[in-house]
């Protein structure tokens, strides 16, 4: 009975082990994805079809909000990741994006061609 235990037991441990071990190649992985201009890109892509900033309530369907908080809840776990590498990457992608934005408009302006409301919005 005790070997059972005990062979349970170092199963358990290297499950988790395992786990840990696995855990901790995921979080390198998105540390080197932010590491460049494509993989920010793609990660801000994400967090964008994630519907993290909109309403996920539907009045009219419940289907259709339990559909964006499914969504939602992708987008909270990539930040999750994000934040077990570095808690300042998200809000530095944001700045960045921000900062390109800015640049773009000001391009713009300069052209002489001026921006309409909500024609700068993420996509």
């Amino acid at each position: 009975m005790l070997d059972e235990f005990e062979a349970r037991e170092a199963r358990d441990a290297e499950a988790r082990e395992r786990a840990a071990r696995e855990e901790a190649d995921l979080i390198e992985a998105f540390r080197l994805m932010m590491e460049t201009a494509w993989g920010k890109r793609v990660v801000f892509w994400l967090l964008g079809r994630a519907g993290l900033y909109a309403n996920a309530f539907d009045p009219g369907s419940e289907a259709a909000e339990r559909y964006r908080l499914g969504r939602q809840s992708l987008g909270l776990e990539i930040l999750q990741k994000l934040d077990r590498v570095d808690a300042r990457l998200y809000p530095r992608l944001l700045l960045e994006r921000g900062e390109a934005r800015e640049l773009e408009r000001a391009a713009r302006m300069a052209g002489g061609k001026p921006t309409e409301d909500g024609d700068d919005q993420y996509a």
